[in-house]
């Protein structure tokens, strides 16, 4: 079976969210390893644990879609 191309909206979309949640992730990851936080510090790290926790779900449901287009049998 030929494979099939991936949309370029698909692409960008996919890209977008990926940057975000590896962005968020990072900072989530660099302020979690601080000794102590200022309360503007605590609120950034719940923003960015959050983001990442909805990215990566996103992410992942990207991949089921994407995978699902292609005609690729995702149901096990």
């Amino acid at each position: 079976m030929k494979p099939t191309k991936t949309p370029v909206a698909f692409n960008l979309i996919f890209i977008a969210v990926l940057s975000l949640t590896l962005g968020s992730g990072g900072t989530a990851l660099h302020l979690a390893n601080q000794p102590t936080l200022t309360d503007q510090q605590s609120r950034l790290l719940d923003s960015a644990l959050d983001t990442w926790k909805m990215g990566t779900i996103t992410v992942i449901g990207l991949l089921g879609v994407g995978a699902a287009s292609q005609g690729n049998d995702v149901s096990g």
